[in-house]
């Protein structure tokens, strides 16, 4: 996000992983993030990695586990810091040799996260960001911050065609809708409104539909759903909504260590506004009206 006056800047990113499942709201804290990818996992759901780096939140979860798509995000970050709840240790192993982040899960340092009595498990992971922060800062005194993941600007694009409305799906029971409110979009999970555990209503200044392939990990979950990998490198077609607007382009990654870069039609840079950004990232046969 594009920082405001005052706020702290100076100091690594923090990403954490965020159940996004009906047992797992009310969510706390993702309000306060800078950039929420919602990424596809088992069994035609989704779960956030939810990126702080302007803002800090004293609650934030349910915390939940990774996934091998995190290394590929976490690279965009520079040297990050990681939080998440357990993993497959294939998973583990990918991320700790991929991402260059500064690792922290429940499992491995359980001091640093609580579990919420009124929720069941696993559901009721949580921490704050600061609590993980400071411990980063205790293990790795080099971390730094990171490069703006985006372009930004407060006017908005030209050529931009009206989008007050967006409708996503990813399965039959996973679905997700932006309302364009004024000065920011709100959301919608699931067919309810999407409010958090301080009652505040999920908003972003963008929302980046980008589509994407995914690739057989070999993983598979408790009941054999296989867990499938998000492949964000190469390009595929993008929407990026801001303004109550759309513009259509191509994203582009040609590898890990590369940058990711939005485009429009004429190859010109497509830039967000200064705010809060969602990038869903959905893959075929999941769907996208607007």
């Amino acid at each position: 996000m594009q920082p405001k006056s005052g706020q702290n800047t100076d100091r690594p990113a923090l990403a954490m992983k965020i159940d996004n499942i009906d047992l797992g709201r009310p969510q706390a804290g993702i309000d306060q993030a800078d950039v929420v990818f919602e990424e596809t996992v088992e069994g035609g759901l989704t779960r956030l990695f939810a990126v702080f780096q302007c803002n800090a939140a004293s609650d934030v979860g349910p915390v939940r586990s990774a996934r091998t798509s995190d290394s590929a995000m976490l690279r965009l970050l520079g040297h990050p810091v990681f939080g998440f709840s357990g993993a497959n240790t294939k998973v583990t192993g990918q991320v700790a040799a991929q991402s260059h982040a500064v690792l922290f899960s429940y499992d491995a340092n359980a001091t640093l996260f609580h579990r919420a009595s009124d929720r069941p498990i696993p559901h009721n992971v949580f921490t704050s960001t600061k609590t993980l922060l400071d411990a980063a800062k205790k293990k790795d005194k080099t971390l730094k911050a990171p490069s703006p993941i985006f372009s930004y600007d407060s006017s908005a694009p030209n050529g931009a065609k009206s989008a007050k409305n967006i409708a996503l799906t990813w399965s039959t029971f996973t679905s997700a809708a932006w309302a364009w409110a004024g000065s920011h979009y709100v959301r919608t999970q699931n067919g309810t409104p999407d409010v958090l555990t301080d009652h505040n209503r999920v908003s972003a200044a963008n929302v980046v539909v980008m589509r994407i392939k995914t690739k057989d990990t070999g993983i598979k979950d408790a009941i054999g759903n296989p867990s499938p990998d998000d492949v964000l490198t190469g390009s595929g077609k993008v929407w990026v909504f801001r303004d109550g607007k759309v513009v259509t382009g191509k994203w582009k990654r040609p590898s890990l260590d590369a940058p990711m870069t939005f485009v429009d039609n004429s190859g010109a840079a497509i830039k967000l506004a200064p705010g809060v950004t969602w990038v869903e990232l959905l893959p075929k046969p999941g769907t996208l009206k607007f």
